[in-house]
């Protein structure tokens, strides 16, 4: 066997490194994972710890969106108290890194999050505005290291809060919209701000549009009942409109038609109604027709039948 091809643990590391440099993270994992058995073997406990926090970092970068990547790696951080871990070209405290991984596995986490009712809609805007905090108060204007590592992305923890804030008042929007729409309407436009400052023009233009729909108010064509809240608790519906039809409207505070469009404005349970008629009457035409079609098939059957038989 050729000793120079034996790389003892600390070299194994240094390996490590370099890889991480070039954007190998499956090997650097390898390195690491190897010098930390190489530590351990040795009785090198505080060794074979680093090596084993340095893998768990790397490993974050095959699983990105697993939240529980982040705790392993953190715990394993913890290990090691203050330590200057060396992630690519910079250095940073274990302890300090494991914060981060801490936030951002937390971060995933209420992201995750998929409510169903107001109050786990109220639960999730609670839980990002804490996430947003946490980002502020311990993280700052420190640049975070797995953004940069993985994703190529210059980001501080507070550049993190704009959007996780926007996050939570769409929440805290969505958890109102069955109760109180224009306070709906409010919270987008909170969350609108948010994502301006985030830089998401993309998500401030969405939440604008909820602002819109959400504030509308309208009086239904059909039963004259004043509501608002587009698309909750009125919709449009496609209909034809002559000019007499539409003055009958005049003078009503509130629009019973879009003039644009011609669709006249119903409350949900005026429109469920109409949709649910529609389609009572299309099971039983189905209905009717297939009766129809079963009585002419068979009439042709008898047709067939007869003319094999000869008659």
């Amino acid at each position: 066997m050729d000793l120079a091809l034996i790389k003892s643990a600390g070299e194994l590391v240094a390996l490590g490194h370099d890889l991480v440099q070039r954007g190998n993270f499956v090997g650097a994992n390898e390195k690491y994972s190897d010098a930390a058995r190489k530590f351990a073997k040795q009785g090198d406990a505080m060794g074979a710890n680093i090596a084993s926090s340095h893998a768990a970092v790397v490993a974050i970068g095959q699983q990105t969106a697993n939240p529980m990547a982040y705790r392993i790696a953190s715990q394993s951080l913890l290990n090691i108290g203050g330590f200057m871990m060396k992630i690519g070209l910079r250095e940073i405290p274990a302890n300090q890194l494991a914060t981060e991984l801490d936030l951002l596995a937390t971060e995933l986490e209420v992201l995750s999050l998929s409510p169903t009712n107001p109050q786990q809609f109220k639960d999730k805007a609670q839980a990002l505005q804490t996430t947003a905090m946490q980002f502020r108060a311990k993280m700052t204007g420190q640049v975070l290291v797995i953004p940069e590592l993985f994703n190529k992305t210059v980001m501080t923890g507070e550049a993190k809060a704009p959007a996780l804030m926007a996050l939570a008042e769409e929440a805290l929007g969505e958890s109102l919209i069955l109760d109180d729409p224009k306070a709906a309407a409010e919270h987008y436009q909170s969350a609108r701000l948010w994502w301006m400052q985030a830089g998401r023009q993309d998500f401030a233009d969405a939440a604008s549009i909820r602002v819109r729909a959400y504030g509308r108010a309208a009086k239904c064509w059909f039963c004259g009942r004043e509501v608002s809240g587009e698309g909750i608790h009125f919709v449009t519906m496609a209909c034809e409109l002559t000019d007499v039809v539409k003055r009958t409207g005049e003078g009503s505070a509130l629009p019973t038609f879009d003039p644009v469009s011609n669709a006249i404005f119903a409350c949900r349970g005026c429109y469920s109604a109409v949709f649910k008629l529609a389609d009572d009457l299309a099971v039983k035409r189905t209905q009717e027709l297939e009766v129809k079609i079963e009585r002419e098939l068979n009439e042709i059957r008898a047709q067939i039948k007869n003319i094999r038989s000869g008659r």
